[in-house]
């Protein structure tokens, strides 16, 4: 995979490589006290923060694609539990029972239930006493969806004459989705917790105040001011040498 090092935390590693090539051509004029920024020690870093960086890139693409087809699926949940709605009250008479299933259905959707007109709203029937749900105004994360679809299915399966010829509409056809929504969201939480630790060890590399990239990219262009002076011309190689902290 080509990786990018021209812009955002990348550009450090990409300032490192050209500071380490100036360095190169100072032969054993640079020979700076500080064992961090020694010509080996730089070239260590360089190594480091290029793992950093990569592995960064390597994950980001991953969790992307987790999280498009995790969205994906959840968008055909919604239209799947109006399906499954409409082919309950085609099955089964019992009007509680339609409008239990009618109150889960419109959790999963929405997270929020609307009462319908001259009538009480509609609470989670699966709530504990006191803890009722009233036109909740925020969407239901993924894992309240799964957890309501969950019950969903396993109401569902309480009644021996749902058994709906559409395969998909099935208590066997819906648990195999509902594996499968829980599997792309798991994988989404796996590959968040990834990035989230490649970002962090990321940020250590380049961002530590002590032994970072920026810090020391910096501290070797100092050296290399005072060795050779402001104005010198091997200054001027590496003065537009850049180093900066970006946000993680």
């Amino acid at each position: 995979m080509v990786k990018n090092l021209a812009s955002g935390p990348g550009s450090n590693i990409t300032s490192l490589k050209t500071l380490i090539t100036a360095i190169l051509g100072f032969g054993d004029r640079y020979n700076p006290f500080n064992s961090l920024i020694t010509l080996s020690a730089l070239k260590a870093l360089y190594l480091l923060g290029l793992s950093a960086v990569n592995a960064v890139d390597d994950v980001q693409p991953i969790n992307t694609n987790a999280k498009n087809d995790r969205n994906d699926a959840f968008d055909v949940l919604d239209k799947l539990t109006t399906r499954i709605g409409n082919a309950f009250k085609s099955i089964i008479a019992n009007e509680s029972a339609r409008e239990h299933v009618r109150s889960l259905i419109l959790l999963i959707q929405s997270g929020r239930v609307k009462p319908k007109k001259d009538q009480p709203p509609v609470t989670d029937p699966t709530a504990e006493p006191g803890t009722s749900r009233e036109n909740v105004s925020h969407k239901s994360g993924y894992d309240k969806q799964l957890e309501n679809f969950y019950k969903l299915i396993q109401y569902l399966a309480s009644f021996p004459s749902y058994k709906p010829n559409e395969s998909d509409l099935s208590v066997d056809g819906l648990s195999a989705f509902y594996s499968d929504l829980t599997a792309k969201q798991q994988l989404v939480t796996d590959t968040d917790l990834q990035l989230k630790r490649a970002r962090a060890v990321r940020q250590n590399v380049l961002d530590h105040p002590e032994t970072g990239v920026v810090f020391l990219g910096k501290a070797s262009k100092n050296y290399i001011s005072s060795v050779f002076g402001p104005r010198s011309p091997e200054y001027k190689q590496v003065a537009k040498i850049t180093f900066r902290t970006y946000k993680n």
